[in-house]
């Protein structure tokens, strides 16, 4: 019975991430476009890179370490954020090194732009929807 519930809180926590995560996704895709009609390409394909880097190691995260595996003992799963959380901030730095190495021209306030709007709509809408704070 305890296993049950305990599986019930993750599967509900991995709906409610994952649903700020496509609501983060839409953010980003309407924001690109509007810079694309207002400031032209290169604004508005670094606002959508700056909107990757942010929504890829987060997705990830999320889909390793939310879903309730049976068996596992609370330090099990501490290990696992852990483990994600490094993973998650490697995605993040290899984004950004990828995304100034390789793509020019480039403007950068958008990308930093977007990714620190994107980290702060994240904390509002988990705050909001769970009465608490909850950072992946």
């Amino acid at each position: 019975m305890g296993n049950q519930r305990a599986g019930a809180q993750s599967r509900n926590t991995r709906k409610t991430v994952l649903g700020v995560l496509l609501i983060q996704t839409i953010v980003m895709l309407v924001l690109s476009a509007a810079l694309l009609l207002l400031k032209g390409n290169v604004v508005a394909y670094s606002a959508l890179l700056g909107g990757l880097i942010y929504i890829i190691p987060n997705l990830y995260i999320a889909l390793r370490t939310l879903p309730h595996r049976a068996g596992s003992t609370a330090g099990m799963v501490l290990a696992q954020l852990y483990v994600g959380q490094i993973w998650k901030m490697a995605l993040s730095v290899a984004g950004f090194a990828a995304t100034f190495i390789w793509v020019k021209p480039l403007s950068p306030f958008p990308i930093f732009g977007t990714f620190i709007l994107l980290q702060l709509l994240g904390m509002a809408l988990l705050m909001k929807s769970t009465k608490q704070f909850l950072k992946l």
